[in-house]
Order: structure tokens, then C-alpha cells, then sequence
């Protein structure tokens, strides 16, 4: 009976630990808001490269119509041997306010993407 409770408890542990083999390359932005991106890759085990010209993949982060305390992002994903444009997310909204201590809202904002809309995206497009 331990036995198979130990063999199970292997199959499940090996099961869970999925590694992509797509290399994935996240562009650095200004003041380094594509950090929840790439912390969210490397949770999911997705191969990660530093280098742009080994990637399959390019991420990148644009952050837009900032103002006063707001600001929308959204994030690309770009297939790098032909430059095409594969997908986008939709775009997120942060906002500085007194319940989050006001927070940066571009970071917050690349936050969203990166908990709601990152994964399904590369799932989806990046094959």
C-alpha cells in the first residue's frame, strides 16, 4: 500500500513540472515594468533567453496612455524569425489609489496582464 501511494506521489510530482521548449526572449522596458512578465514565465517553467537573436519568441510590454496616476498597458507577442505580429492581450488598467498605497500603475497594470492574460495568450499562439 506504500508502494503505491509512493509511485503516485512520483507520477504526480514529475506530472506537474511541464517545461516548454519554446525559447522566449520578454524586452526590457524603461524602468523595468516587464519584471511580472518574466517572474510569470519562469513560474511556469517557460524557457526563458536573454539573448534576442536565440528566441523563437519575442514579449514585449508597451505601456501607453499614461496621465495622473493611470495608465494602460498591454503585451505583444512577436514570432522573431519572421517579425509578424502573432497576438496581444487586451489591455489592462492600473491606477495609483489609497487602497494599494499608491502603487505605481504601469506596474500594476503589467501585473494584470501577467496574472490574467499572459499564459492563455502563449498557450493559444506560441506553439
Amino acid at each position: 500500500m506504500k508502494s503505491c501511494l509512493f509511485i503516485l506521489a512520483i507520477f504526480l510530482l514529475l506530472g506537474s513540472s511541464t517545461v516548454y521548449s519554446q525559447k522566449i526572449y520578454v524586452d526590457k522596458t524603461d524602468n523595468g515594468y516587464e519584471q511580472p512578465i518574466l517572474d510569470k514565465l519562469i513560474s511556469e517553467n517557460y524557457n526563458i533567453t536573454f539573448k534576442k537573436d536565440k528566441a523563437d519568441y519575442i514579449i514585449k510590454c508597451i505601456i501607453a496612455k499614461t496621465g495622473m496616476a493611470r495608465a494602460k498597458a498591454y503585451v505583444a507577442i512577436i514570432d522573431n524569425k519572421t517579425g509578424d505580429l502573432l497576438a496581444k492581450t487586451k489591455q489592462a488598467r492600473g491606477q495609483a489609489a489609497i487602497t494599494n498605497g499608491y502603487a505605481n500603475p504601469k506596474m500594476r497594470a503589467t501585473k494584470k496582464i501577467a496574472k490574467k492574460y499572459l499564459i492563455p495568450l502563449i498557450k493559444k499562439y506560441a506553439k
